[in-house]
């Protein structure tokens, strides 16, 4: 594994080229958005500027994480003879499909093609392309710098020799890989939101105010942070999208989506991207 190409300069994706650069590995991002790359650059910067401050970078490897990044308005170069793709653009399975077939046309057929998704069927992703063997999912977690876990998702036809190199990639940039098999919302997306979803139920039903709520958890059950507050933290949106796209898929009550979450959104209450959702962070 030498070359990774990752596509789509958003969060995810501007923060997984910043884990496979500083890994050593060479990495191009791609986005057809050029205000995506200007703001990927910005936060590579930034980012190695804050790890020189903290002393977990000296200059010199800070140097180095450069020169490992590139930045790309062209897929098909940005592709070209690359080890491995990681797809992080929006959760869509039309964009996510189309993209893997024009993706397939400027690679070897040895490269492995890996999606970042959170929810979507891996299976399906695959089978828009000609070698369904070698489509993964690779999905990180946000921030991806931080966070150790790497959720590797087996679809119906990848190669037990793909998921093996995804692994080894993983523990490469220091990460913590768990293989699962793809059924919708995996394991992380299908738990988590399920604790989620039922700390808005508990909301909603009045059992307790969000405060006490999100506290319970925390200390409860040693959590970093409160399921609602998890929740405006992905945004409530996505959170929505999830839930209502795992019981379209399962057609099992314990999925359907809490009214206040959906009213939540239709008022446009998405969490902290919107600076207000179960808390008010407009200060």
């Amino acid at each position: 594994m030498q070359k990774v190409a990752v596509i789509g300069g958003g969060t995810m994706g501007s923060g997984i080229a910043y884990v496979t650069a500083r890994a050593g590995l060479d990495t191009v991002l791609y986005d057809v958005v050029s205000e995506q790359i200007n703001a990927a650059r910005k936060y590579h910067a930034k980012t190695l500027s804050r790890e020189q401050e903290k002393g977990r970078l000296t200059q010199e490897q800070a140097a180095k994480v450069t020169q490992h990044l590139v930045y790309s308005g062209n897929l098909a170069e940005a592709v070209d003879e690359t080890d491995m793709i990681i797809e992080a653009v929006p959760e869509s399975i039309e964009l996510k499909t189309s993209l893997f077939r024009d993706i397939e046309q400027h690679v070897r057929p040895d490269t492995i093609l890996g999606s970042n998704t959170s929810s979507l069927p891996i299976t399906e992703i695959a089978a828009a392309v000609g070698r369904p063997d070698r489509v993964v999912g690779i999905h990180f977690f946000n921030p991806a710098p931080v966070m150790q876990l790497i959720e590797i998702i087996q679809g119906l036809q990848t190669s037990n020799d793909t998921v093996e190199a995804v692994v080894h990639f993983a523990e490469l940039v220091g990460k913590e890989p768990v293989v699962v098999k793809d059924f919708p919302g995996f394991v992380t997306t299908r738990v988590g939101l399920m604790l989620v979803s039922e700390a808005i139920f508990a909301l909603q039903e009045g059992v307790a105010e969000r405060e006490a709520l999100d506290k319970a958890m925390r200390l409860g059950y040693n959590l970093p942070m409160g399921p609602l507050a998890l929740a405006d933290l992905i945004g409530l949106d996505i959170v929505l999208h999830v839930l209502d796209a795992l019981y379209a898929n399962y057609h099992d009550d314990r999925y359907r989506a809490p009214i206040l979450l959906r009213k939540m959104v239709q008022a446009g209450h998405l969490g902290r991207k919107t600076t207000k959702g179960f808390y008010d962070y407009a200060s």
